[in-house]
């Protein structure tokens, strides 16, 4: 899928960043000794009922704070997760079911993966 926004005309984009948060996750027991922290950055694709009529309502949009709350809940806890594609997988599953949405994408990265590396990413994209 692409990730121009010309592909949803009728829509606006809304981009929850930075969103850090520690969890267990790798595939050695050393990742999985202690929490690590990690990135998720969400891009909601809502589309622009309001086009007709700015009313200001929080129900022409999607709440944003229940994508952190989402992040928070999936991954917060004492879940443990091997890879970064399962956290960014079920993320995307999860945030798919708000209310209001054309399309998501979801990324994590996780920093310093390796010691030559400074983080790596994963994203994907889910039809709302």
């Amino acid at each position: 899928m692409t990730t121009d926004i010309t592909a949803f005309p009728d829509c606006y984009r809304v981009l929850v960043q930075d969103i850090e948060i520690d969890c267990f996750l790798g595939v050695y027991e050393r990742e999985q000794a202690k929490r690590r922290p990690i990135v998720v950055d969400v891009e909601l694709y809502v589309p622009d009922v309001t086009r007709q009529r700015r009313r200001d309502l929080l129900s022409e949009t999607v709440n944003y704070e229940r994508v952190v709350e989402a992040v928070e809940r999936l991954v917060g806890g004492d879940r443990r997760f091997r890879l970064v594609e399962t956290i960014c997988g079920e993320l995307a599953d999860e945030l798919a079911k708000l209310p209001g949405l054309r399309a998501l994408k979801v990324s994590v990265t996780k920093p310093q993966p390796l010691p030559r590396a400074r983080s790596v990413r994963v994203e994907v994209w889910r039809h709302a």
